[in-house]
């Protein structure tokens, strides 16, 4: 394993923070040694039916849908993602994340804040 490259899913799986039911979480960059101090780039998998619950929170994220396909439900907004596809997720506004595929697995990157890399679900 290379010092400063590697493959995503060689990461170690974050159990801890990962809120979403059949899906695999990896923290890519971010403080504690991961490159970047001001932010968190993580990676979620998705297998295939899952949908996220809604949720919400005080900071914004970032979203790069990798492989697969899905949807970013954004408030009133349901937007078809594929690859390539990014997505802004204000603060406060309800989302939830979806892959409708019977088959295929649906890979998004997700950036937040170091205090956005947290389980939603709990209390802070």
């Amino acid at each position: 394993m290379y010092k400063y490259a590697g493959k995503i899913l060689d990461l170690p799986l974050d159990t801890e923070n990962n809120f979403i039911e059949n899906s695999e979480k990896r923290i890519v960059f971010g403080p504690n040694g991961r490159f970047w101090d001001n932010n968190v780039m993580r990676s979620f998998t998705l297998h295939p039916m899952v949908k996220s619950v809604v949720h919400s929170h005080k900071w914004s994220h970032l979203m790069i849908c990798l492989y697969g396909q899905g949807q970013f439900v954004v408030g009133d907004d349901v937007v078809d993602v594929e690859q390539g596809v990014w997505a802004y997720i204000p603060p406060d506004v309800p989302h939830y994340f979806v892959n409708h595929s019977e088959d295929k697995d649906f890979t998004f990157l997700c950036i937040v804040p170091p205090e956005g890399e947290v389980n939603p679900l709990q209390p802070l």
